[in-house]
């Protein structure tokens, strides 16, 4: 599936919806207002992206959670998704995987409820998270404005990476800088958005690309990304030039190719703003008046900040090398 392959899905549906509905179903999360407050409601789970069980519940937890923080609101609480195969695994290593969501959720002050498990071949692990949109206040993929900037807060080619582990090409100690920035919360990243931001979302499973398409499918305009602009891994330029990448790249790819304007760009390059991501960074557009403030504030706050293009008139994507 690709971006928007969701509302495709359920066009036609005739879903109940109330007064209390804010969001529903196409952006990061839903919003919903009850009681006073306005809370925000998404669910996310995945494969393993690494070999240690550990690593992977922390990653996994914090990539249910940025959904919640790309729409500039707070998580809450939490229920686990499991899909575990109790014949070929043993139970110590769910045990392994459920302490390193208890330390992620520990450091994000979220308070897991509960889950519901199932007996799965393919492992998988994830949570349904709640979170309060403080004020009220709230960030969509809706809203990008002609002249905004385009800014990322994490590097990409994880899925490259993730794929050459999975080939035994590297090893987790191998990559540590990247599963850093995939154990790295988007709160702060969350909260810089929320002060500044137009159109928010996050970098996930459709890659750069696709989550821009995205914020320019929902804005009704264009993005353009420079690729010479884009922090990539090390290591995932190697093994893409190599030829290892996910076919989740090619697919987003596939997908995107009728919305996508770039010359010049070898193919490797457009894997790259394809790959798709586990627990990416916010990607959001703001302002260019604003870019002296946005910086101080980033920088203030600890968050790594690279901008990668801007907004124009027109609609889709547009790649540019400069």
């Amino acid at each position: 599936m690709g971006p928007g392959d969701l509302e495709e899905l359920i066009k036609g549906l005739e879903l109940y919806r109330d007064e209390n509905t804010l969001v529903g179903v196409g952006d990061d999360a839903g919003v919903y207002a009850y009681g006073g407050e306005v809370y925000a409601h998404t669910v996310d789970f995945i494969t393993p992206v690494v070999n240690d069980p550990y690593l992977w519940g922390a990653i996994s937890t914090v990539n249910s959670l940025s959904d919640i923080y790309a729409m500039g609101c707070e998580p809450i609480n939490a229920l686990a998704v499991v899909g575990f195969n109790n014949c070929e695994l043993e139970v110590g290593v769910l045990k392994e995987v459920m302490k390193g969501c208890a330390d992620k959720l520990r450091e994000a002050r979220v308070v897991l409820l509960g889950g519901h498990t199932v007996d799965d071949k393919e492992p998988k692990f994830g949570l349904a998270v709640t979170g309060v949109c403080k004020g009220g206040r709230y960030l969509t993929q809706a809203g990008a404005k002609v002249g905004d900037l385009v800014a990322i807060t994490k590097p990409i080619g994880v899925g490259i990476i993730t794929k050459a582990i999975k080939e035994g090409k590297l090893t987790e100690r191998d990559v540590k800088h990247a599963i850093e920035y995939m154990l790295r919360l988007n709160h702060k990243a969350s909260e810089l958005a929320l002060s500044f931001a137009n159109a928010c979302t996050d970098i996930t499973g459709f890659g750069l690309l696709g989550h821009a398409y995205n914020i320019a499918r929902k804005s009704s305009l264009r993005l353009v990304v420079d690729f010479s602009k884009v922090p990539v891994y090390e290591e995932a330029l190697f093994f893409v030039k190599e030829k290892i990448y996910p076919k989740g790249a090619v697919d987003n790819l596939n997908f995107l190719k009728e919305h996508l304007q770039g010359e010049g760009l070898q193919w490797w390059q457009t894997l790259l703003l394809c790959d798709p991501v586990t627990s990416g960074g916010l990607l959001f557009t703001f302002s260019e008046d604003l870019k002296a403030e946005v910086e101080k504030k980033a920088k203030e706050l600890g968050v790594e900040l690279w901008v990668v293009g801007w907004v124009e008139e027109g609609y889709g994507l547009k790649v540019v090398k400069t």
